[in-house]
């Protein structure tokens, strides 16, 4: 598999980190530029004004907190997991068996923190509300931030996971057992449900705008990868963000532009469920239902003659 990598010239990984620094900086502008409190505010305050009884739904959003929660719990517990990553000196792929904190290294690692997150500050926004405490400033953006990141994390990884990842896992004759672990389900399939959930009971106010953070995100964890490849683990969890590959300053824009797309999606989504919520309801059950996958398909037996 090594020899279907293409690496560009030797300069390429210094075209992707002026490509990701020349990003950043103009992401740095439009945030600088664009005054997003109103929009910030607004979301906040719908999340704490649900469709649905607040309290009902902060008993819901502490369930699915406690699931998020279970679920790191379970990446420690669970023993050593398995990784097929790109080795940044060698170049070539090779199976980990990470253990602790090397689990967290994931795209999917971080879709479950950036979920637990959201639950977690939503959770607490409600309780000041019912409490007729108010919600710090700090607090609204922490959760609307959590909330536009996770949406469009968990959705991308479903989808990623259920009609990239799995169907190459199961045509390479290994063992499966693995990917549909409770932590696993949970990052793969859970995070992307809940969320659905929680945007059908709660019906947000969102706006396009907010997809920015998401391309932050994204930047960020790129950052992070190329950091943990050439200082720290020496290896990338994905063979495509090898900032050396001859496509790699566009894979690395096109991760982060997936989130914000599939934020948006999450967007068109709410508006529906705005204007009704059973068709809403619908819309997103039948998402869900074409990129979630909580087990591997049968196996098909020759019938004997």
């Amino acid at each position: 598999m090594a020899e279907q990598l293409d690496y560009g010239k030797p300069g390429t990984a210094g075209q992707t980190f002026g490509a990701l620094a020349l990003v950043g900086v103009l992401l740095s502008y439009v945030f600088a530029t664009l005054d997003l409190a109103p929009q910030i505010a607004k979301t906040a305050q719908s999340f704490i004004e649900p469709t649905a009884p607040l309290g009902a739904v902060l008993g819901w959003r502490l369930i699915a907190a406690g699931f998020g929660l279970a679920a790191v719990v379970s990446m420690f517990r669970v023993g050593p997991g398995t990784m097929e990553v790109l080795m940044h000196e060698k170049r070539e792929l090779a199976l980990l068996h990470p253990v602790g904190f090397e689990k967290f290294v994931t795209f999917s690692s971080w879709t479950l923190l950036s979920n637990i997150l959201y639950f977690v500050s939503s959770s607490v926004a409600a309780g000041l509300h019912l409490s007729g405490r108010e919600v710090p400033s700090w607090l609204e953006v922490t959760q609307v931030c959590m909330f536009v990141v996770a949406c469009g994390s968990a959705f991308l990884t479903a989808t990623i996971v259920r009609h990239v990842i799995l169907p190459k896992l199961f045509e390479s004759n290994r063992d499966t057992a693995f990917i549909f672990l409770y932590h696993e389900q949970m990052m793969h399939n859970l995070a992307a449900l809940f969320l659905a959930i929680e945007v059908v009971i709660v019906a947000p106010k969102l706006h396009p705008q907010l997809a920015l953070f998401c391309i932050g995100m994204g930047l960020v964890y790129v950052c992070f990868a190329y950091l943990f490849a050439y200082k720290g683990g020496g290896f990338y969890v994905y063979s495509f963000i090898d900032p050396r590959l001859k496509y790699a300053p566009f894979t690395m824009m096109g991760l982060a532009v997936a989130i914000a797309v599939f934020f948006t999606g999450v967007h068109l989504a709410s508006l529906i469920v705005v204007a009704n919520i059973w068709a809403g309801a619908l819309v997103l059950a039948l998402w869900v239902s074409l990129i979630v996958q909580f087990r591997p398909p049968e196996r098909q037996t020759q019938a004997s003659s």
